[in-house]
């Protein structure tokens, strides 16, 4: 038995179906640029909200605008912008490193090394030994001991 294949049938289907994927692709994009200035909300739930949905989208573009937001003024924002930091990963970690070396804030430090043990990438023992011996505040530097003694057990093999 021979099965019959309306070739100019497929064709179209397949190029219905780029077609919506590359909309799909540019509502996406948009999605990721509102989700961006959400973070800017008055409203806590608006920023905790977009935080989350900009992790889930793992957009490298929202990448610098999560690391400004882990200074938020909202315990739980600053909770929820580093699990999005988490969430998109590698490409962080380079962003979130220079940050770490020009902000001596204490809140922001405390949440950029929490996020940079999670993410676990070995580029960041180095400034978090710096952050260990010459932080000033004691809470951040044994934030980094720790966070250190996590990285270096993890990159042992």
């Amino acid at each position: 038995m021979w099965i019959k294949f309306n070739i100019p049938a497929i064709i179209r289907l397949l190029i219905m179906g780029i077609v919506i994927l590359s909309f799909e692709g540019v509502a996406l994009a948009d999605r990721v640029d509102d989700l961006i200035k959400k973070l800017q909300s008055k409203t806590t739930m608006d920023r905790r909200d977009a935080a989350h949905e900009l992790g889930k989208a793992k957009d490298a573009r929202a990448v610098s605008p999560l690391i400004a937001t882990l200074k938020d003024e909202e315990p739980m924002v600053r909770l929820d912008v580093s699990g999005a930091l988490i969430d998109i990963g590698k490409p962080v970690v380079d962003p979130l490193i220079e940050a770490v070396k020009h902000d001596s804030d204490s809140i922001f430090l405390w949440n950029a090394i929490r996020v940079l043990e999670e993410i676990g990438d070995s580029k960041a023992i180095e400034p978090l030994k710096e952050i260990q011996q010459k932080h000033p505040d004691p809470s951040i530097q044994q934030i980094a001991k720790y966070a250190l003694e996590k990285l270096q057990r993890v990159q042992k093999p």
